[in-house]
């Protein structure tokens, strides 16, 4: 038995164990989006992990590699994606193999969206852990909110919360098409890296590859880097063929990086307000029934509440709060976005983190790439 970085020409065979081990259908399966979330490079080379018996993968670890600021030092640092070990070697130990092995190589190791059976083995292993990322939600539309629902609520109370949204749905801003990765390297580094103990390093080549030639999503972005900030956005759509809620139009919104850090630790700035404001306003003339945002700090809680987000717990209460936690495919109940994280600084020793001290995004896992593959015509 070996542990061996996966190659190029492991692709077929691997794919092959995951359609035995994990799921028969996958959008992963898709070569091209495979490649891109795993970074695979040009020579077809990657960070990601097998377990090889004779010849035969028998474990596979997918691993996204990444940069990362903690307290001012910059670390090598992986996120897991995926971890199957074939049934003959369940509970043998080998998947932990796998951990470790990756874990030598990098000093930040995190996952989000992690199952809760395996929450206990990460935690003896030393990483943290938080139940969920804080997710915020807003009606754009009172009857696609409602049927975006699980539970019956009363229409009156979402029409009145839509009144309040709307009183500051003044001005609506458009996509910005001339974004580069150098200026968004930039609002990151002047806003979130010193402001935070953790957060993934966001150069110019991680916003070229997760955002602007992303394989997945078209991503969209609106503001200015050098006077309001930045949100980082896309148009979902509901994929439920045999409801009437099939195409229902959502506005995730994935990041929201102020220009005035200061916003990090409860200022307000009204120029950073009316510009989210206007990115909900031109989502709601996009047809868009709702938006959300999930962030694993509440620091900008501040600032979405004044426009009219509220939290979302992870039990999806209140009943007005309960929108569907995934819409491709539609399901009303998911399991929140959970997360756990390991930092050993240039020491070696384990430092400790409070979750509202790091910045992670469902964008730093593989939590915001497509379930369902190819999407209908026009949806991406």
């Amino acid at each position: 038995m070996e542990i061996v970085k996966y190659q190029d020409s492991d692709y077929e065979s691997l794919v092959a164990f995951m359609r035995i081990n994990w799921s028969s259908e996958h959008a992963i399966y898709n070569k091209e989006l495979f490649d891109w979330q795993y970074r695979v490079d040009e020579d077809g080379l990657a960070e990601s992990l097998l377990l090889v018996d004779n010849g035969c993968i028998e474990g596979f670890l997918g691993v996204i590699p990444g940069e990362y600021s903690s307290n001012g030092e910059q670390y090598k640092g992986i996120s897991f994606a995926m971890w199957i070990v074939s049934e003959k070697y369940k509970n043998s130990g080998l998947g932990i193999m796998l951990m470790k092995e990756a874990e030598k190589y990098n000093p930040v190791c995190l996952t989000l969206g992690c199952n809760f059976q395996v929450v206990p083995m990460y935690e003896r292993m030393g990483y943290s852990y938080s139940d969920h990322l804080n997710r915020y939600v807003i009606p754009l539309d009172v009857n696609g909110y409602v049927n975006l629902l699980k539970d019956p609520v009363d229409q009156a109370s979402i029409e009145q919360w839509i009144a309040g949204v709307e009183e500051r749905l003044i001005h609506s801003y458009s996509p910005i098409l001339n974004i580069t990765g150098e200026e968004l390297e930039q609002l990151y580094i002047n806003s979130v890296q010193h402001r935070f103990s953790l957060s993934q390093y966001r150069s110019a080549s991680f916003w070229d590859w997760r955002y602007i030639n992303s394989a997945g999503y078209k991503y969209l972005f609106f503001g200015d880097s050098t006077s309001e900030g930045i949100v980082v956005a896309r148009l979902d759509r509901v994929h439920a063929l045999d409801e009437n809620i099939h195409g229902t139009k959502v506005l995730r919104i994935i990041e929201i990086i102020p220009v005035n850090a200061d916003v990090w630790e409860g200022i307000a700035d009204h120029r950073l307000n009316e510009m989210i404001a206007g990115v909900l306003s031109w989502a709601r003339d996009q047809g868009c029934a709702a938006a959300d945002y999930q962030l694993s700090s509440n620091r900008l809680e501040h600032v979405l509440e004044s426009i009219g987000f509220k939290k979302q717990n992870i039990d999806y209460s209140p009943t007005e709060c309960g929108l569907a936690g995934l819409f491709q495919p539609f399901r009303h109940r998911v399991n929140p976005i959970n997360f756990v994280w390991k930092i050993k600084n240039n020491e070696g020793a384990f430092q400790n983190t409070e979750v509202n001290d790091i910045y992670l995004v469902k964008t730093d896992g593989d939590m915001d790439r497509p379930n369902i593959w190819p999407l209908p015509k026009g949806w991406n």
